[in-house]
């Protein structure tokens, strides 16, 4: 790698530092828990049944399902840390990968799926001096498998269940609820996304630098002039980093996907077990609530509430309501996302400020 790639363009990432930093801030927890408690006092008032409530038997049995529910959440951990190892080309140990997804997570738990951004990645992995190219790559290249991953597995799946994998009780396609019109619009969406992420990632990364520089200059987007003209840098330099690696390394970068977002659905699956006993274990039925739970997903693709906070309380407890009572499904969300999401606000919030002590250096207040 040249002098050039290894580099990143510094100032604009520090110019982004600061915004960083703040969106780090332990307060900025306070919203998605307002959240998370408001949507879980409407399903309370709403749903709640005390006789459904007492049917959940809290046998060893359930325990240990519930158990494994949380032994697979450290998989897909160790996925994701497999992933983030592989595309920085294992410059980085075990350890500083299992710390860093905990960083990308607890920023994920605190921003809008529906806003995103790669800034915050950049900015960390370049605090880490990680050549340029390669914290392009790790942004880039994951934010292609991820969307890549729903929109092969999609087809595959409809193709086996059909119209009634998208909502409890949906017949045909024709069937244009709130849950599947916003799905095949959120599938739009994200197809168009991944195409372009393609484009300019694998087919032709220069008309990526040369597209973002003409957005920069128009007027109208002159508030973010300078992320686009560093998004276009980025990649151009994630599309050298990734065509000069060869197929062991798309292998494992792959399999670390697939292993983690199939490991936070199956994770689901345990925990519905765990609480209603009377819920088939055979492939077939989980298998068809694991595809039930991809599109959930898709639909909550672009949430507008950080990292789903109160939605994805409401979507599981509608999206299982054919197998999950309602009195139950409060519960089976509550153990989900207190696991998946509030697990990894509370490990952030222990992670994220020795990070910045360490890697960042705060100004002084008078």
């Amino acid at each position: 790698m040249t002098d050039e790639q290894t580099q990143t363009p510094l100032p604009v990432i520090e110019a982004e530092g600061q915004r960083v930093v703040r969106s780090f801030r332990l307060s900025r927890m306070i919203l998605p828990v307002l959240l998370g408690i408001a949507a879980v006092g409407y399903l309370f008032y709403h749903q709640f049944d005390a006789e459904q409530f007492r049917s959940i038997e809290w046998t060893g049995r359930a325990f240990a399902w519930i158990g494994l529910a949380l032994l697979i959440l450290v998989v897909r951990h160790f996925f994701y840390a497999l992933r983030l190892r592989t595309i920085t080309g294992d410059v980085f140990s075990w350890r500083k990968c299992l710390e860093l997804m905990v960083i990308w997570e607890f920023s994920a738990a605190l921003t809008p799926t529906s806003k995103g951004g790669p800034f915050v990645m950049l900015f960390v992995l370049t605090k880490e001096k990680l050549a340029a190219g390669r914290t392009a790559a790790a942004v880039f290249y994951t934010m292609v498998l991820d969307s890549g991953f729903f929109i092969l597995t999609l087809p595959f799946l409809l193709l086996l269940y059909g119209p009634p994998m998208l909502y409890p009780g949906m017949k045909s396609y024709g069937d244009v609820g709130l849950a599947s019109g916003t799905f095949f619009v959120t599938y739009g969406l994200m197809f168009s996304y991944l195409l372009v992420l393609v484009f300019f990632l694998l087919i032709r990364p220069r008309y990526a630098k040369n597209a973002m520089n003409w957005l920069a200059q128009r007027p109208f987007l002159k508030k973010w002039s300078a992320r686009l003209a560093l998004l276009g840098e980025e990649f151009e330099l994630a599309a050298k980093e990734i065509h000069q690696r060869d197929w062991r390394y798309h292998l494992k970068v792959i399999i670390g996907t697939v292993g983690a977002w199939t490991s936070k659905f199956v994770m689901i699956n345990c925990l519905i077990i765990a609480l209603v006993p009377a819920t088939p274990i055979d492939g077939a039925t989980q298998a068809f609530i694991y595809a039930r739970l991809v599109a959930m997903f898709i639909i909550m693709a672009f949430s507008p509430t950080p990292g789903g906070a109160g939605l994805a309380e409401m979507a599981l407890v509608g999206f299982t309501s054919d197998y999950v009572p309602a009195g139950v499904g409060l519960v089976v969300a509550l153990l989900w996302r207190g696991m998946a999401y509030y697990g990894y606000l509370l490990l952030g919030a222990i992670v994220v400020p020795a990070w910045l002590a360490g890697h960042v250096k705060m100004p002084k207040r008078h």
